[in-house]
């Protein structure tokens, strides 16, 4: 798959050739069961979802920053993410909040209680899920405009 001028998927083509998914996997699953470790409590379903949380974090994190290091993948698209490393970072950045969100919500709906949860629960997991992939998208827009700068 190679990158054609005028795309509006090229941020996500961009994103996905040069994405290193086993180092981001390893981040990801590492980072999951240490949350779940560190989180374990009475109640194993909230602590499960804490580490899945925490997992898809670093998962985006570490597969962004890896992948604006990495000088595999297709030329174009790592001068694509030096040239763009804002619009680059947003993937990995929305995929961070997004499943930080979800795992966030369904969280808030198991410990509370089930209506209030529910109908109001969203509010902080949306929150929370802007917050992460806010800092997400800031780490690798900052990683990529110092990368791009550099020669590979």
């Amino acid at each position: 798959m190679t990158l054609e001028r005028g795309n509006a998927f090229t941020p996500v083509a961009s994103a996905t050739m040069i994405w290193p998914w086993g180092t981001a996997t390893a981040a990801g699953a590492v980072t999951g069961v240490g949350s779940f470790l560190l989180n374990l409590s009475p109640n194993v379903l909230e602590a499960l979802l804490n580490g899945a949380s925490t997992g898809i974090f670093f998962f985006a994190l570490v597969g962004g920053a890896v992948a604006l290091f990495s000088s595999k993948g297709d030329r174009r698209a790592r001068r694509y993410a030096s040239q763009y490393p804002w619009r680059t970072a947003m993937p990995p950045a929305l995929l961070g909040a997004a499943g930080t969100g979800v795992f966030s919500y369904v969280s808030t709906i198991l410990s509370g209680p089930l209506l209030t949860s529910i109908l109001l629960g969203w509010i902080p997991a949306a929150f929370v899920g802007l917050l992460a992939g806010g800092a997400i998208w800031a780490i690798l827009g900052v990683i990529g405009m110092v990368a791009g700068g550099r020669s590979r």
